[in-house]
């Protein structure tokens, strides 16, 4: 199953790395974004075509890439109005569930 990394970048003369995704999900399932472990928090926004989920999982990376990951709704769950929510650094991946076309950014 292909996977999804994060880019990394940094502002001039800054030592820290932030960590971004943006992507458009029309009737679909994206493809699982494997996130930094970075021991931070992670955001995630989504604005839902007709309606949209962020799952996550807590699998290993081989369980992921073999799509055998065990994914869980995020807890909002099923969101028809744009949606923030925080997920903890101790995941390894997120997707998007998507009816209609659904946009969603994950920051790091």
């Amino acid at each position: 199953m292909p996977i999804q990394q994060m880019r990394s970048e940094t502002l001039p003369h800054r030592t820290d790395v932030r960590w971004f995704h943006a992507e458009t999900v029309t009737d679909a399932t994206s493809d699982p974004l494997v996130l930094p472990s970075l021991g931070r928090d992670i955001a995630v926004a989504v604005a839902p075509g007709t309606s949209a989920r962020v799952e996550y999982t807590l699998s290993g990376y081989d369980a992921i890439e073999a799509g055998t990951a065990a994914w869980h709704a995020w807890p909002a769950g099923d969101v028809t109005e744009a949606a923030t929510d925080v997920v903890a650094g101790a995941v390894s991946a997120l997707r998007l569930v998507s009816t209609g076309a659904s946009e969603w950014e994950v920051t790091a």
